[in-house]
């Protein structure tokens, strides 16, 4: 007999990871969903933060932020009851605010 391996068909509700090419121009540093998990936000040394929407298999670059002098190491959404609010560090020492207009 022979011994055969049975893969299952991918589903609608795949687990497989969505691959997003954040078209920075140097490291991504971090990358945080938002409360609903329908935005994206990523940040890099190249003192950009970008944020994508983001549903079941596809993504929208919505914005790209600027406004550090360095590299951005970290971002952070705020609970949802505050709006649409996105903190950002950097390596210049600074920290930005940004809120949805």
């Amino acid at each position: 007999t022979t011994a055969s391996t049975a893969i299952a068909a991918p589903t609608e509700a795949s687990s497989a990871p969505i691959y997003i090419d954040t078209q920075h121009e140097d490291l991504v540093h971090d990358a945080q969903m938002d409360y609903y998990g329908a935005k994206l936000a990523t940040c890099s040394s190249d003192r950009t933060i970008k944020v994508y929407n983001v549903s079941d298999s596809a993504y929208e670059l919505s914005a790209t932020l600027q406004g550090h002098e360095g590299p951005v190491w970290q971002v952070s959404w705020a609970h949802p009851k505050f709006g649409v609010v996105l903190a950002s560090c950097s390596f210049d020492g600074s920290v930005l605010i940004h809120r949805e207009s």
